[in-house]
């Protein structure tokens, strides 16, 4: 499931959470999106980041799954290179970042303006989006 590198833009994570669920759950599922960005195969995290640190705290791997079909049915109403400016230009609380080693994906530093901005709330698209 995961192809290329694993990358993020979320940093933030609460310690309290993770060392909770470390020592709680016995499973750490881990939402994941494989995508070309740039001519580069990588993999998102998507959601579970707690999960994903709490398991290594924990030292077990991670119980890595697709998106939810929610979102696979929002990205596959969009082309190739609609999805790829997506995710470029809309990242958490970071830019994205080698999830093993914290460093900067510098290749994905620069927004995509090849595309509209797009905002999607309430399976609406408010900003942007299909014409």
């Amino acid at each position: 499931m995961i192809k290329g590198r694993l990358i993020s833009s979320q940093r933030y994570l609460n310690r309290a959470i993770v060392v909770e669920r470390a020592v709680k759950f016995k499973r750490f599922v881990v939402n994941v999106f494989p995508v070309v960005l740039r001519g580069t195969q990588y993999t998102i995290l998507m959601d579970g980041h707690h999960n994903f640190a709490a398991a290594r705290l924990a030292g077990v791997a991670p119980d890595f799954r697709p998106v939810s079909k929610k979102l696979m049915k929002i990205l596959s109403g969009m082309g190739a290179h609609e999805v790829e400016a997506f995710l470029i230009n809309n990242v958490t609380d970071s830019n994205y970042y080698f999830v093993n080693t914290g460093d900067v994906v510098d290749a994905l530093l620069l927004p995509d303006t090849g595309h509209r901005f797009h905002v999607h709330f309430g399976n609406q698209w408010v900003l942007g989006g299909h014409s």
